[in-house]
């Protein structure tokens, strides 16, 4: 009966059943193989990894209308124990030890693979949304089993949907959070990886794909080896990986082993806090060319410890899954509260056009707080004059003088607070009030103003876009100082220069458009520099 979640050992069969007495029954030490057997986990283990605290659950999920492909637990067994010591290779050669992700093992050979059968057939879990359906009922298991749960890190099997072995596909084949989704057919085998031919091919792509999907599910981003490591290093798993793995050399990057080193299964140390909230302040931020490489410095505050941090240059077209090109490099940090990233040009592939600088900070507990700047290469060379954060002037004594509107529980007062959770946002439930929208600011007292600075929330629909800066000495007659268009980017600061230094008491924000062209603004932080 495929639509049952959990199994009993009756006699020395494995049926599914549905009882209260097996609810709360430990079933992390069996494992449903292919002759319906239940293995009793071992004890004398030698893996390396043995001892993590956490271990990546890994589950192999039937739709109802499906089989199981023969020997799946062998197969999958030594394709993730292969991948598990070179993880451990690569973490080593980047100066973080012979770490790798924790397996729950019946022996050094096999690992307890948590059988599921779906309640559905395949059709209710398509490649195109179906991971929602298929994690549902792996949680809904959890919680009847909540030890079999190791860990929130999952790596969910489904079998291929279609019946040509040398066409496999169908289910959900990509990472979501921490859990990832992977596909199992006949040959998905470790001892096809090299063979040449399809079968070889095929090989390569899906369990390449495998692995690099685990990655993903393992809290790692995309990236490319940098140009003057590729011809020793070869090919970033978090790249195009999935194209070389077991044909030709395929690495971790500085970027993945960082972001391996705060990832829960890596853990040595157990914790309370793993994912919980985290956030990072980037108090100073400085960006500049010498020697050849673009140095990019800094200082931060944070609320959970950080040990780690990541810089990727992106190139244009950036993000999503656009960022396979991006280069990267890792850094200690300095203290508790400092960052210095050197990043050779000649590791560049290209030194044209636009990228998007993202920085990323590790944080013990496994969250990344990550933040994106944009710059351009001009002549070949980086004008890295946007890449600031300013010394922000104090706002003790500023006030909120004026706003054309706001939604309840987001008046403009929370642009002063320097909180990215607490924001302005002119009304959206009820009335639609249209652009412009606006709010003023009186600082106090006579102010030397540089420019100012904006920090957005997260969601960036209806984020101001294009805006009109005024100025005033006595908050009621107003004169334009600067017209602007705003980035669209999240967490850090978009800063606007003025032409000269301006002295004022009051400014007012104008804003004339969004992005997503909404009929509302809103905006998380508002500053002011003065150098």
């Amino acid at each position: 009966m495929k639509n049952k979640s959990f199994y009993v050992l009756c006699s020395i069969v494995l049926l599914t059943v549905f009882s209260c007495k097996d609810i709360t029954q430990d079933l992390s030490n069996y494992d449903k193989d292919e002759s319906g057997l239940g293995k009793k986990q071992a004890l004398n283990l030698t893996n390396e990894w043995r001892n993590n605290p956490y271990k990546l659950n890994v589950v192999y999920f039937v739709p109802n209308d499906l089989d199981s492909i023969p020997n799946f637990r062998k197969r999958l067994s030594k394709i993730l124990l292969d991948a598990q010591e070179m993880f451990a290779s690569n973490m080593d050669r980047e100066g973080f030890g012979r770490k790798s992700f924790g397996l729950d093992l019946i022996n050094d050979s096999l690992i307890n693979i948590i059988y599921i059968p779906g309640n559905f057939g395949k059709a209710t879990y398509p490649y195109e949304g179906g991971s929602g359906a298929v994690k549902s009922e792996v949680d809904a298991y959890y919680a009847l089993n909540p030890s079999a749960k190791k860990s929130e890190h999952n790596l969910i099997v489904i079998p291929t949907y279609n019946s040509d072995p040398a066409n496999p596909g169908g289910p959900p084949f990509y990472g979501t959070g921490t859990t990832c989704y992977a596909l199992d057919y006949v040959n998905l085998d470790a001892k096809n990886l090299g063979i040449g031919g399809d079968i070889g091919w095929k090989a390569t792509v899906w369990i390449g794909g495998m692995i690099h999907e685990l990655g993903h599910g393992l809290n790692a981003s995309h990236n490319r080896m940098n140009k003057t490591l590729a011809p020793t290093l070869g090919t970033a798993l978090m790249g195009s990986g999935n194209s070389t793995y077991g044909i030709s050399t395929t690495s971790l990057t500085q970027a993945t082993t960082a972001t391996f080193n705060n990832s829960q299964v890596f853990s040595t140390v157990t914790r309370t806090d793993w994912y919980q909230a985290a956030s990072v302040d980037i108090t100073s931020l400085s960006a500049s060319v010498a020697s050849n490489k673009i140095i990019v410095s800094g200082k931060f505050t944070a609320t959970k410890p950080v040990k780690d941090g990541v810089i990727w240059h992106d190139r244009s077209p950036y993000g999503g899954n656009q960022d396979y090109d991006a280069v990267q490099w890792s850094t200690k940090v300095i203290g508790v509260d400092s960052f210095r990233f050197e990043c050779p040009l000649a590791d560049f592939y290209d030194l044209t056009g636009d990228y998007q600088l993202r920085i990323g900070f590790m944080h013990e507990n496994g969250s990344r707080s990550t933040y994106s700047y944009l710059y351009s290469f001009v002549n070949n060379l980086p004008d890295l004059s946007k890449v600031v954060v300013h010394n922000l002037l104090p706002i003790t004594g500023w006030s909120i003088i004026a706003a054309d509107s706001q939604e309840n529980g987001a008046p403009a007062s929370n642009v002063l607070d320097k909180n990215r959770s607490t924001i302005w946002h002119t009304p959206w439930s009820s009335a639609q009030t249209p652009q412009p929208h606006y709010f003023s600011v009186n600082m106090g007292a006579l102010r030397s103003v540089k420019g100012v600075a904006f920090r957005n929330r997260d969601n960036l629909n209806g984020a101001m876009k294009d805006i009109n800066i005024y100025s005033s000495t006595n908050g009621t007659s107003w004169s334009l100082v600067k017209t602007a268009q705003l980035i669209q980017v999240s967490g850090s600061w978009i800063n606007v220069d003025f032409t000269s230094v301006l002295n004022t008491q009051y400014l007012k924000i104008e804003s004339t458009s969004s992005w997503g062209n909404f009929f509302y603004s809103h905006l998380a932080d508002f500053g002011v520099y003065s150098n």
